[in-house]
């Protein structure tokens, strides 16, 4: 636990809001959300969208720890289904896609360097915390602890992604070339359809969507 409280991520984040109750979103909303996957994505975008649907799952880790904190009670294959999603397609492809093609050629150019490598060391601490958050619920144990890991991991998420999206992002598009882009779109969907499948993304997608329709 040392390796995380040496970490300063969390040092000037705000507090995440509390959520009483699951989603307020009809069965039909979610499924209008999850449908065919739009042809010709861009890179940008295609991260983009990818911190849209963690930021589904963060809000679900959301309810979780405000239901364990009253005392009610929680399946834990909802909380596993949420960190499968974080660790088989955010840390299975997205952030490495994000070291591979927008990190490293940011850093190379000296651009925002010191953003990135605070973000990869977040990257890093992501992939503990779900560690964490995995075996506390595959025990079966709904302690403080594991809320705390939930709470953990969504205020340094929120904060990762709005850095990226108004930041390093935006400094990636200024530096790179129309052609650039237009061939990092289609080595992304390579790279995506190898490491995930054919549906790769909206399978994901649907995972979250079934959590989010759990009786409230």
């Amino acid at each position: 636990e040392s390796m995380l409280d040496r970490r300063k991520f969390l040092s000037f984040i705000p507090a995440a809001a509390a959520f009483g109750s699951m989603l307020a979103v009809s069965p039909s909303t979610v499924m209008a959300a999850s449908g065919r996957e739009p042809k010709g994505v861009g890179a940008i975008q295609n991260l983009m969208r990818g911190h849209g649907l963690l930021l589904r799952g963060l809000i679900i880790y959301d309810v979780i720890g405000v239901r364990i904190g009253k005392g009610q009670d929680i399946d834990p294959a909802l909380i596993l289904k949420v960190a499968g999603v974080v660790r088989d397609y955010f840390q299975g492809f997205h952030e490495n896609a994000e070291e591979k093609h927008i990190f490293a050629p940011l850093e190379k150019a000296n651009v925002v360097h010191d953003s990135i490598q605070e973000l990869k060391v977040q990257h890093g601490a992501g992939f503990e915390l779900t560690q964490r958050i995995t075996a506390l619920a595959k025990s079966g144990k709904r302690t403080p602890e594991l809320v705390r890991y939930l709470d953990d991991f969504g205020k340094m998420y929120r904060h990762h992604m709005a850095w990226e999206d108004t930041v390093v992002f935006p400094a990636f598009n200024a530096m790179e070339s129309r052609k650039d882009l237009s061939e990092l779109e289609a080595t992304f969907d390579v790279e995506e359809k190898n490491a995930l499948g054919h549906s790769g993304f909206d399978s994901f997608v649907n995972i979250i969507a079934g959590v989010e329709k759990q009786p409230r």
